[in-house]
């Protein structure tokens, strides 16, 4: 049981944030029907708002400053890490045969998982 336990951490983050980020939606929606758009811009002011252009200069962002800080993390532990398993992971396969495979698969993995997220974002892109 213990061993599932940053998978179920995970999960239960990812259901989370989607919930939070649904509610967000349908708080959006249902402030500017009523009328009460500056409550709404003062939240998203808070919370959302882009620092970086002119309309958020007097913002603070929250989410916009931990969203950056989490990509550009991301950006500077991936590429090496995964440079780094490639490098041993080939270093340590002796036969050819098995190297082929091995590549093929990972390739084939790589491609389908880079178009579903492509897909998967596209779409959430154009619903939000």
């Amino acid at each position: 049981m213990k061993k599932n336990n940053l998978t179920k951490k995970i999960f239960y983050a990812l259901v989370l944030g989607v919930t939070m980020g649904v509610a967000f939606l349908f708080l959006r929606e249902n402030l500017i029907a009523q009328g009460k758009e500056s409550v709404w811009n003062t939240i998203n002011s808070i919370l959302f708002q882009d620092i970086t252009k002119t309309e958020g200069a007097k913002s603070f962002g929250i989410f916009y400053i931990i969203g950056q800080l989490f990509i550009n993390a991301l950006q500077l532990v991936i590429i090496p890490m995964v440079f780094t398993s490639i490098i041993i992971a080939v270093t340590s396969i002796q036969d050819s045969k098995s190297l082929k495979r091995i590549s093929y698969k990972t390739f084939l993995g790589f491609g389908l998982s880079s178009v579903l997220a492509l897909l998967y974002a596209s779409i959430v892109g154009m619903v939000a």
